[in-house]
Order: C-alpha cells, then structure tokens, then sequence
C-alpha cells in the first residue's frame, strides 16, 4: 500500500510538472508571440497553471509594456490534468471551481486530433476568458489551442484576444 501512494503521488508530480507552447498568432494590435502554460502542483487535488507570455506589438501601437509581457494564473483541479477531468464536465456541463467557473462546449475536431474537447473557463474576477481544446493525445497539458480574452479596462485592450497555437506538435 505505501508503495502504491509513493507511486501516485510520483506520478502527480510528474504529470505537474507537464507544460504546453504556444506561438501567439497575429493580431490586431501585435505581430505574433510565445506562451508558455506550465502545470505546478498545489496539493493532490489542485494545479496552477502559469500562463507566461510574451506579446510582440505591431509599430506605432501605443500599448505599454506592462501589458506585453508577463504571467497569468489559473488554478484547476488536478483531474484536469488528463482526460478524466473534461469527460467529467462533458457529463455536468459546467463545474465551480475555486476562483472559476469552466463550462464545457462540446467535442470538436481540430487539425488531426477527432473528439477534441472544447471548453471555456470564466475566471470571478471577469479580467478574461480562456476557450481551450483539449485532447488526451495532444503533448504536454493536453492542449492544442488557446484563446485567451482580456477585459482589462485600457479602451484599446478591451475585449482583446489573443490566440496560440501548440508549438508541441
């Protein structure tokens, strides 16, 4: 039995430690950019995601460079580090999570990958939204492409998305 839960929770740490790249497509206002989304483990019921980006401004956009570069976090429940955690919200539709709300969108294909999970996590505070395509086959998180929504209050930034795409494939 000991060796059973060293095991387990070997395996959680490893699987904590999974992270996804992403290139920023071009936008409105940018040229392109990285992100990074890096699981780090809590406890045995939670992750928190770090999204680290870095965002390339096209010429003569009066953004500062706070909002250019930075990190944003996510806590999710750990079963979302694999299948286990979407096919549960496929059932519920929805789930409460700590600081969010994650609603599940329906299955989707994306590039080659069938059955991929669509779903959409509302942070409480409203400063974003995050619509992610989750598939068991996809490297790292699991991820294969992010839209990530900022409602910041900057009259130019409102509303702004910003959409990745793996760089894992």
């Amino acid at each position: 039995m000991k060796n059973l839960l060293i095991a387990l929770f070997f395996a959680v740490g490893v699987m904590a430690n999974e992270h996804s790249k992403f290139e920023i497509l071009p936008g409105k206002l940018h040229k392109g950019g990285s992100l990074l989304a890096k699981a780090q483990s809590m406890n045995e019921d939670s992750v928190l995601i770090n999204f680290n980006y870095e965002i390339f401004k096209k010429g003569l956009v009066p953004v500062p460079s706070e909002y250019l570069k930075g990190i944003y976090k996510q806590k999710l429940p750990a079963i979302f580090l694999d299948e286990r955690g979407y096919l549960e919200l496929e059932q519920l539709k929805s789930m409460k999570i700590e600081e969010a709300t994650v609603y599940y969108k329906g299955r989707t294909k994306y590039h080659d990958l069938h059955d991929a999970h669509l779903i959409h996590i509302i942070p409480d505070n409203k400063k974003s939204e995050i619509f992610l395509v989750y598939h068991p086959q996809a490297p790292g998180l699991g991820w294969d492409n992010i839209k990530l929504i900022l409602h910041t209050g900057v009259p130019l930034l409102e509303n702004y998305m910003l959409e990745g795409k793996s760089k894992n494939l």
